[in-house]
């Protein structure tokens, strides 16, 4: 069975008051039937599909006549298949089974049709064609276009939107003629008589994958060759095909496709379409998986498709801009780099419009402008990295502008980024003003300043599972975790920002925007937040990028719009688009003992050199051992030490990753770094301090000791805090949290 995409789908909808919902089609298998003598055509397809997580009415769409139709074997009136009107635009209508189904439930749906022109958008220069000639020979292409609606398979087979992937199998057959027939297609061809065909396509088809051209044998020809690709080292089959008039030179345009397959993918990634290309020389320029319908000017374009477009696919017709524009960067070299100028008008390559159903003409110029525009922010050579990076990570999915943005924004760490997407992607102006926040402690209204605990964020968690879960857990090493924001909006509506995620791989106090920040882990884009809203957002944290079992990793989120950045050189205190999590979670038993190593840095701008560190204790654990460890010789907490000697003090490299250390689980790079270690140790009572003096810039790490108290009783938990702060201002600096739940012995 095929997977479903509902995350992608657009979401239900009242349209002439029927509750409509998207469904997954799971199956297409359908007979088309041409008949020579009386030179018509009729379509039998049967849908199976997957309603979603609301009952409502299914839609699909079909531009043929409907003669009839049946759900799950029970006769459907024609008039409850439909098409209405969804806002998409003009020719953008969906049909509606006017049938309630519950949600989560399967369904069959079998339509028969006449088969004639689609009912659909005549853009293109390649148009969708059945006619006869004498013979009688059939002439039969579905004609894709991204220009205008209704022009994808959903033009001769019931088909959905081009979010959905599906298995898809079709049997041809040529009735009441003697001419031979023969099929075009890159999809799987067996034949299975004289003028009697079957077609597979597999699973991860979309309704735009899909290549099939029928034309009697006599009109064409045909030659093959072989390519063995440089990466992959797969031999792939180079079909090509003409009309028997054309003066196309196979041969010639063959070596092309080798040397462009070649290209490609040294440049990209692995082709993803096992061993066939399909090129027929004839009209326009479309792109199919593993596969074309052109002219000569446009093969090379067309064949980059196959990697972008038809390798990794759009989401949503909003979504085909991107690999149209980054197609015409390449086939310009690449390497093209002008920055932005953010006075120009503003471009809109992706609608926000859902049930849009063509690609913006302004794809190939202006994308292609975009992407000139990245590379200025970030160099030709990191995008070029970046996209293929993304590229590899949904070969053979699909993918949304949002996502590309997202990826591009972690990846390169630009901020202005987003300002490009919003305003030369999503055609957005400046007219509004967000105050986009999140809150440092639970009694934080939104001021940029904030002097709480602003070191354990109730806006901000991470949960191991894609669960919608509202507290945090500690992150699980070896999988895939999910960061989670609660974003606020005290000022104008936020009608684009994004969220960038990251995790700084040790325990530490001060983090400066951007460069603790930015680059990230994870981020994402979202849309239209309104002024006094809250919004819970989400993104997957990588497997390969979460810390190491025990790592004691920092966590950091920060919002960005439009007129609504972090100022360079600001700590999370300091600006209410930061966010930090600076909490550990264990499991211990009573007795036992933790040491939590962490980093000290002084980055405070006035460059006072002293600071306490507080321990906090929870009401009633004012007994609670504790102390701090330093490397003998280093002794940083040191009152009346002049300076401290920072030199012995190992330099912290971006990927520092010191586990935990307890007295039941040893960390041996922990364990060593504080071999011999001096120790000093914490005062009783709910407050206990001492004194801190390190130099500007200089950064040192500490182990933080804490036993579980011999009573403590099993089930329980309890929280402490080691707070960094200004030893003459009382500001607060940083801060950890180390949360403890007792457990039986």
């Amino acid at each position: 069975m095929s997977s479903t995409n509902f995350h992608l789908a657009p979401p239900p909808k009242i349209v002439d008051g029927l509750q409509t919902v998207p469904i997954d089609i799971q199956t297409i298998d359908g007979h088309l039937i041409f008949d020579g003598a009386t030179q018509t055509g009729e379509g039998d397809v049967t849908l199976t599909f997957v309603v979603g997580s609301l009952d409502g009415h299914a839609i699909f769409d079909l531009r043929q006549t409907i003669l009839e139709a049946w759900l799950d074997g029970t006769a459907v009136p024609i008039a409850m298949l439909a098409l209405h009107d969804f806002g998409g635009g003009p020719q953008a209508e969906l049909r509606i089974l006017e049938s309630m189904l519950v949600a989560g439930s399967t369904h069959t749906l079998r339509i028969r049709y006449g088969l004639g022109i689609p009912q659909a958008s005549t853009a293109g220069s390649y148009q969708p064609n059945l006619s006869w000639s004498s013979g009688p020979r059939l002439t039969f292409n579905f004609g894709f276009t991204d220009l205008g609606p209704g022009r994808y398979l959903e033009a001769w087979v019931p088909a959905n939107l081009i979010f959905d992937q599906f298995d898809l199998t079709l049997e041809l057959t040529i009735t009441n003629t003697s001419i031979d027939h023969t099929v075009m297609t890159n999809g799987t061809l067996t034949a299975l008589g004289t003028n009697h065909f079957q077609v597979q396509w597999p699973a991860h088809s979309t309704a735009l994958s899909t290549l099939l051209e029928l034309r009697a044998s006599d009109t064409l020809q045909q030659q093959t060759d072989v390519v063995t690709l440089p990466v992959s080292g797969i031999t792939v089959t180079v079909e090509a095909w003409k009309l028997a008039s054309s003066g196309v030179n196979l041969t010639a345009q063959i070596t092309n496709i080798k040397n462009f397959l070649i290209a490609n993918e040294n440049d990209v990634g692995v082709y993803p379409h096992g061993d066939r290309f399909v090129a027929f020389f004839h009209l326009g320029g479309m792109e199919y998986d593993g596969g074309t319908t052109t002219n000569l000017s446009a093969l090379r374009h067309e064949t980059f498709h196959s990697w972008w477009g038809r390798g990794i696919k759009p989401a949503s017709h909003p979504d085909g801009w991107w690999d149209e524009g980054w197609n015409e960067y390449n086939m310009a070299g690449g390497s093209g780099s002008v920055p932005f100028n953010f006075a120009d008008p503003p471009i809109e390559l992706s609608s926000r419009n859902a049930w849009s159903r063509l690609t913006s003409s302004a794809a190939y110029g202006s994308g292609r402008d975009f992407f000139e525009g990245l590379a200025a922010l970030m160099s030709a050579a990191d995008l070029s990295s970046f996209m293929d990076e993304f590229f590899a990570s949904r070969t053979l999915q699909l993918a949304t502008t949002a996502e590309l943005e997202a990826h591009l924004l972690a990846r390169s760490g630009e901020e202005d980024l987003v300002d490009a997407f919003h305003r030369f992607v999503y055609g957005l102006d400046d007219s509004t003003s967000p105050d986009l926040w999140m809150k440092d402690e639970p009694s934080h209204g939104g001021a940029d300043y904030w002097g709480g605990t602003f070191w354990d964020s109730p806006d901000l968690w991470v949960r191991n599972t894609d669960d919608g879960g509202l507290t945090h857990q500690a992150p699980e090493y070896g999988q895939d975790n999910w960061f989670y924001a609660r974003v606020r909006n005290r000022g104008d509506i936020a009608r684009h920002f994004a969220v960038a995620f990251n995790s700084q791989p040790y325990a530490g106090f001060e983090f400066v925007y951007p460069n603790d920040f930015l680059p990230c882990a994870t981020a994402l884009a979202g849309f239209d937040l309104g002024p006094g809203e809250i919004r819970v957002v989400k993104a997957r944290w990588p497997a390969a990028l979460v810390p190491p079992e025990g790592t004691h990793a920092c966590l950091l989120a920060a919002a960005i719009a439009r007129n609504d950045h972090p100022a360079t050189g600001v700590h999370v205190w300091e600006h209410n688009n930061l966010a930090q999590k600076n909490t550990t979670i264990v499991d211990m038993v009573p007795g036992d003992w933790i040491v939590l190593p962490f980093v000290i840095f002084n980055r405070w701008r006035e460059w006072f050199p002293w600071f306490d560190l507080v321990l906090v204790r929870p009401k009633g654990f004012e007994t609670l051992r504790s102390e701090l460890l330093y490397p003998r010789g280093k002794r940083p907490l040191d009152p009346v030490s002049d300076r401290l000697d920072c030199g012995g003090g190992e330099p912290l490299a971006h990927g520092l990753d010191y586990g935990q250390w307890t007295s039941r689980n040893p960390d041996a790079a922990v364990a060593a770094r504080f071999r011999e270690a001096g120790v000093e140790t914490f005062s009783k009572g709910s407050r206990a301090s001492v004194r801190l003096k390190l130099p500007f810039n200089e950064r040192l790490m500490v182990g933080w000791r804490v036993w579980v108290p011999e009573n403590a009783n099993a089930g329980t938990s309890f929280s402490v805090h080691l707070v960094k702060r200004n030893r003459f201002g009382r500001k607060p600096q940083g801060g950890l949290a180390l949360r403890v739940r007792v457990t039986e012995r």
